[in-house]
C-alpha cells in the first residue's frame, strides 16, 4: 500500500536536518544511559525485595539500592525531554501519526511514569513500615516501568511503517491501536531490557565501592552480585542482538552485513566493545564502564541508522525548508554543555573517596 504521510507544516525547520539528527541521537544516548539504570535497577530491586525475606544480603541490597533510585528516575525523565523534542522536529509527521493511532496507550505514559516515580519513593522511604508488602510495591513499580518501555518501543516501531498508517486508520479503532508484537518488535524490546539489566548490574558494582568502609563484607557481595547481572545481561544481549539483526527486513539488515560500510563498522565496533566490557569486568570496572558506555553510544547511532533505512523509501528529513535560528541553538548548546559538566561534577563528588563518610 502507498504510504499516506501528513503534509509538512508551513513553519520551516529551525536548523539543517543533519544537525537536528545529530542532536537527536546525542541526547537520546544520554537519556539511554539513565533509563537503562532505572529500568534494570527496579527489576533487580524487585527480585531482591522478594529474596530479602529470607536472605539478609538481598534485604540490605534492597534498602541501599532503593536510595539511589529517586535521583535516577529524575535524571531519566529530564534527559528524555530533549530527544523527544528533536524527534518531533525531524520526524514529527510520522511520530505524531503513530502516536495518534495508539493515543490512549501513549497518553497513559504520563500516568504510568507518575505511578512508577511514586512507587520508587514509597519503597525507598517506607520499606520497614510496609514489611512483606514492600516486595509487591517494588514488583508493581518494575512492571509499570517495563510497560512504559514497551509503549515507547511500540510507538518508535510503528512510526517506521507509514505504509500501515492508512490501513490501520480504516480498519482499526483509532486511539487504541497497539499493534501486534512482531518478531522484530519482540527482539527489539528484549534487547533493550537486557541492556538495562546489564547497566544496572554494572551500576551496582560501582555503587558497592561506596559501601566498603561501613559494610565491607556486604560491599564485596554486592560487587559480585552486580557483576553477575552485568555478565548475564551482556551475554543475553549478544544473543538477542543476533535475533534482532536477522529479524530486520533484508534491505535494512544488509546495511549491517557489508552493504553499508558505516553501519557494518559500527556493528563490529559495538560487538568488540561489549566483549571488552565483559572480559574486563572483574579486573577493571573503569575499563568495563568505558567500554559499555561506548557500546551503548554506538547502539544509539545504529538505532538511528535502522530508522533511516526503514524510512528511506518514504521520507527524507533533508527535503524540508530550513530557516536557521542560530541564537536559540547557540544558547541550547551552551546550556547542554554546562548541564553535562554539572552532572559529571556531581557524579565525581558522589563517587570520590572523600564523600563516602557522608
Amino acid at each position: 500500500m502507498i504510504p499516506v504521510i501528513p503534509a509538512p507544516v508551513c513553519v520551516p525547520q529551525p536548523a539543517p536536518a543533519g544537525l537536528l539528527q545529530f542532536l537527536l541521537v546525542f541526547t537520546f544516548i544520554l537519556h539511554l544511559l539513565a533509563m537503562n539504570f532505572l529500568l534494570g535497577g527496579v527489576v533487580m530491586l524487585a527480585i531482591s525485595a522478594f529474596r530479602g525475606r529470607n536472605d539478609s544480603k538481598h534485604r540490605e541490597f534492597a534498602r541501599r539500592g532503593a536510595q539511589a533510585m529517586p535521583p535516577v528516575v529524575a535524571f531519566a525523565i529530564t534527559l528524555g525531554v530533549a530527544p523527544l523534542l528533536f524527534l518531533q522536529l525531524v520526524y514529527g509527521r510520522l511520530f505524531y501519526t503513530s502516536s495518534v493511532l495508539m493515543a490512549w496507550f501513549w497518553l497513559a505514559v504520563v500516568l504510568l511514569v507518575l505511578l512508577g516515580y511514586y512507587g520508587v519513593y514509597w519503597f525507598n522511604l517506607q520499606q520497614e513500615e510496609l514489611g512483606r508488602r514492600a516486595a509487591w510495591v517494588m514488583l508493581a513499580t518494575a512492571i509499570i516501568f517495563l510497560h512504559v518501555a514497551l509503549i515507547f518501543s511500540r510507538n518508535m516501531t510503528a512510526m517506521l511503517h507509514p505504509e500501515d498508517f492508512y490501513k490501520q486508520f480504516l480498519h482499526g479503532e483509532v486511539g487504541r491501536i497497539f499493534g501486534p508484537l512482531t518478531n522484530s518488535g519482540l527482539a527489539r524490546f528484549l534487547h533493550f531490557v537486557l541492556a538495562a539489566l546489564a547497566m544496572a548490574g554494572l551500576g551496582t558494582a560501582l555503587l558497592s565501592r561506596l559501601w566498603r568502609k561501613d559494610a565491607p563484607e556486604f560491599a564485596a557481595w554486592a560487587h559480585r552480585y552486580g557483576l553477575r547481572w552485568f555478565q548475564a545481561g551482556i551475554g543475553g544481549e549478544l544473543l538477542v542482538g543476533i535475533w534482532f539483526l536477522f529479524s530486520l527486513p533484508p534491505q535494512v539488515r544488509g546495511q549491517f552485513l557489508g552493504q553499508g560500510q558505516l553501519a557494518t563498522g559500527l556493528l563490529v565496533a559495538a560487538v568488540l566493545l561489549a566483549i571488552v566490557a565483559l572480559a574486563a569486568a572483574r579486573r577493571s570496572l573503569a575499563v568495563s564502564t568505558a567500554a559499555i558506555v561506548g557500546t551503548i553510544s554506538l547502539m544509539g547511532v545504529m538505532r538511528h541508522l535502522v530508522r533511516v533505512a526503514y524510512l528511506e523509501p518514504y521520507f527524507d528529513p533533508g527535503s524540508e525548508a530550513v530557516r536557521g535560528q542560530w541564537v536559540v541553538f547557540t544558547l541550547f548548546a551552551l546550556l547542554l554543555v554546562g548541564g553535562i559538566a554539572t552532572v559529571a561534577w556531581m557524579l565525581y563528588v558522589f563517587f570520590r573517596p572523600a564523600s563516602r563518610p557522608a
